[in-house]
């Protein structure tokens, strides 16, 4: 019996322990027989919760390292749908070197944060180049161009946070099958420091239309304040 059967065997067990159909006898059985299952094939609580997650990698539509204001972007998806964000690169079929982006969590989260990250992307890019575009940014040098763009991504960004936060959130079974996965498959993480543009007075502008802007994008929630696959294409 290959391990993934044992560990499904392991969970059905345990969830028929915690059932509240279940009486105190058959709980008891189903338990005992959760913990013989994993000292028979040397499995430990922490293997149990690992195997409740998973992970999905999407590209961050930059190269190398994402910039500050995807990284924030995908923390905020990540937010939103309980999920851990790792920051990494990704070869792609051209063997050219992109950076991307691995969401860890349970059930669906995984792919809903990273269709979450494409569809608010996508929003936020068009949105950034609409304020680009306008007489006052379009007379700037590059250099200018690029620091109010990213002023205006941020405070795009603040205001969808501030929307994600109200319905964000994990049970506590969740976030120890998402930390057991973490320790099992990615325990030697490094950090990474984000460094978020000054703000100069001249650019404060940009971050205000950002945020105005952002005040648009939705991301939708369903009973209970759980996330649902669900976000508005319009910005």
């Amino acid at each position: 019996m290959d391990q993934e059967r044992i560990l499904e065997k392991i969970k059905k067990c345990m969830e028929m322990a915690k059932g509240k159909g279940s009486n105190p006898n058959e709980a008891e059985i189903a338990l005992r027989q959760a913990h013989k299952l994993m000292e028979a094939y040397n499995l430990e609580m922490g293997d149990v919760l690992a195997s409740m997650a998973g992970e999905v990698t999407i590209e961050a539509g930059s190269d190398g390292t994402p910039p500050t204001w995807r990284i924030r972007l995908a923390h905020v998806c990540a937010h939103a749908f309980g999920t851990r964000m790792i920051i990494t690169q990704k070869l792609t079929n051209h063997f050219d070197v992109v950076g991307a982006f691995i969401f860890v969590g349970c059930a669906a989260a995984p792919e809903l944060s990273g269709y979450a990250y494409q569809v608010l992307e996508r929003q936020l890019q068009k949105a950034r180049r609409e304020f680009l575009q306008s007489p006052k940014n379009k007379r700037c040098k590059r250099s200018t161009k690029v620091a109010r763009g990213d002023h205006f991504a941020n405070g795009w960004i603040d205001a969808v946070y501030l929307k994600v936060d109200q319905f964000a959130g994990v049970d506590d079974n969740i976030a120890e099958a998402i930390e057991a996965y973490m320790a099992k498959h990615h325990a030697d993480l490094g950090k990474h420091e984000m460094k978020r543009r000054k703000l100069k007075a001249r650019d404060e502008g940009a971050a205000e239309a950002g945020y105005q802007a952002g005040k648009s994008a939705q991301l939708h929630h369903g009973l209970g304040h759980k996330p649902v696959a669900r976000l508005t294409q319009g910005v």
